[in-house]
């Protein structure tokens, strides 16, 4: 038997219809065709900054959801070749637009049962109308006059909608979704989109992120142009922060980078990065929710990220040590404040770095030297001065805070001793923390697995913080104790401590300093 040529064809065209515009993961999706359509109309036009508009009426009797610009619209020849041109684009191969397969207009289906194309141009004086229903292989053109457009331009009216896309579709969350999905376009000001759901409208902003800007310029392969628009920032709590990949006509075919196998790991996945990255050749799936791995464009896509990973891992490096010392200088004046309060609780003013047990190593002062604080040039403050004892808050002429530089330091009476600071160790062992006699300083370890799983939120770190203090205060003012007397006394002081540390930090230690460019 000799090789025969068998050539395709679609047996049920009506369930090709239907199949194709079923093709988007949610019903957002299938609304983003038609907003694609739109934006492409202006982008043809040459037209920058023009508006369009989504009206949202989801009333459960006569519910439709209508986009509209005012472009050039569409002859009834024109709207005939959509019809009859399915899967035939004319845009195919025009970065500046999104639409490349010609079936955008079937994901109406995806939303309702029927779809109405009404449009005018500026040479006409009537409206056409092209409907297409939901399944059908045939659609019918018309002349429009109950919705016939006063202006050039193109309204689609989705209506019969389905139950479950009225509870999706609310105005906040259309919102929300072209944000994200339009942040290239809307940041180069190529159009705006406005959201109108009866009395309430509300404009589709792009968002402005927050941190460094990093200053990583454009890459040009043989494909065009890549651009990397990239804000890094400390990791906060209950933010993620993400990079988008962005395709033809500035629309986002990826919310996360790390989504991509190949970008799964640091620095993308840390919660660090936010923007987008913009290569319009790479070839979307055709709900435009993946990227297509060909051959020729993704590899250079690859490759091209790739070079830039040492750049911007160096810059979150640089960020997260700059946002480690400030938080760490405010951790100090934290915890200095914090146990100033309990020694005076415990009446321990004169002596004041010795619990109950004692016996000797330093005569029981931990931090009797006059200690710098993290900075070199730092001052003390009136809380990080101790009053002798002859001299309580209640009894002395003195204000309270005031160092008592007259008085002898070598008596008990006349010491004035800083409040605990602590810094981080340089040369950490293996123990969370060490004390220096020399310095004064409480030196913790950065490479502690307990300490790296603390060190993203504030309010933890300092808890661990006081906790280590006061384990270097009792350990060190009790060197013939007990295992067991050692326990007690810890607990005495971690009771009193942790009444003076505060559940949130946020107040007390203050916001980070807005980082510059790097």
């Amino acid at each position: 038997m000799t090789a025969e040529v068998v050539h395709l064809r679609i047996g049920n065209l009506r369930k090709a219809v239907l199949v194709t515009g079923q093709a988007y993961q949610e019903p957002k999706d299938a609304l983003n065709e038609f907003v694609s359509n739109a934006a492409d109309e202006y982008a043809e036009a040459g037209r920058t900054g023009c508006t369009i508009t989504i009206h949202l009426r989801r009333n459960a009797r006569r519910s439709v959801i209508a986009v509209s610009d005012d472009g050039r619209g569409l002859t009834a020849d024109r709207l005939r070749h959509v019809a009859r041109n399915l899967f035939e684009s004319a845009k195919a191969g025009d970065d500046r637009t999104v639409g490349e397969k010609a079936i955008g207009v079937l994901a109406f289906q995806q939303l309702g049962g029927r779809c109405d194309i009404v449009s005018r141009t500026a040479t006409s004086a009537e409206t056409h109308r092209l409907s297409l229903m939901r399944g059908e292989a045939d659609a019918l053109l018309a002349v429009e006059k109950r919705r016939a457009r006063a202006t050039a331009g193109t309204t689609v009216y989705i209506s019969d909608l389905d139950p479950e896309v009225l509870r999706v579709l609310t105005l906040r969350k259309v919102v929300e979704y072209l944000r994200l999905r339009r942040v290239a376009a809307l940041a180069r000001g190529d159009y705006e989109i406005e959201v109108i759901e009866g009395a309430h409208s509300e404009r589709v902003v792009p968002h402005r992120h927050e941190g460094v800007h990093l200053k990583i310029g454009a890459r040009t392969t043989l494909w065009g142009r890549i651009d990397f628009a990239l804000w890094a920032a400390p990791r906060a709590a209950g933010v993620r922060r993400r990079v988008a990949v962005v395709g033809r006509g500035g629309t986002t075919v990826i919310d996360d980078i790390a989504e991509l196998e190949d970008f799964s790991g640091p620095p993308w996945n840390l919660d660090q990065l936010a923007g987008s990255i913009t290569f319009p050749p790479l070839q979307q799936s055709t709900g435009r929710r993946a990227i297509l791995r060909d051959r020729d464009v993704f590899p250079v896509f690859l490759e091209m990220v790739r070079s830039i990973e040492p750049a911007v891992s160096a810059a979150v490096d640089h960020i997260n040590r700059q946002a480690e010392s400030e938080s760490s200088g405010r951790i100090a004046d934290e915890v200095r404040r914090i146990f100033g309060r309990v020694l005076r609780e415990l009446d321990e003013i004169a002596n004041p770095m010795r619990t109950a047990l004692g016996e000797t190593s330093g005569d029981g002062a931990l931090f009797t030297q006059p200690i710098d604080a993290l900075r070199a040039d730092a001052e003390p403050s009136a809380d990080d001065r101790l009053p002798p004892l002859s001299s309580t808050p209640s009894e002395t002429s003195t204000p309270r805070g005031d160092p008592a530089d007259t008085a002898d330091p070598a008596s008990p009476s006349g010491r004035v001793a800083r409040l605990p600071t602590v810094a981080p160790d340089e040369q950490p062992g293996n123990a969370r923390s060490r004390f220096d006699e020399q310095t004064g300083i409480v030196y913790y370890n950065r490479d502690h697995d307990d300490y790296l799983l603390v060190k993203g939120e504030e309010a933890a770190l300092l808890d661990y913080l006081v906790q280590l203090v006061a384990k270097e205060y009792v350990v060190f003012n009790n060197p013939r104790s007990t295992g067991a007397e050692l326990a007690e006394e810890m607990v005495r002081m971690l009771v009193r401590l942790r009444r003076h540390v505060p559940r949130s930090t946020g107040a007390r230690v203050g916001r980070r300093r807005q980082l510059g460019e790097v």
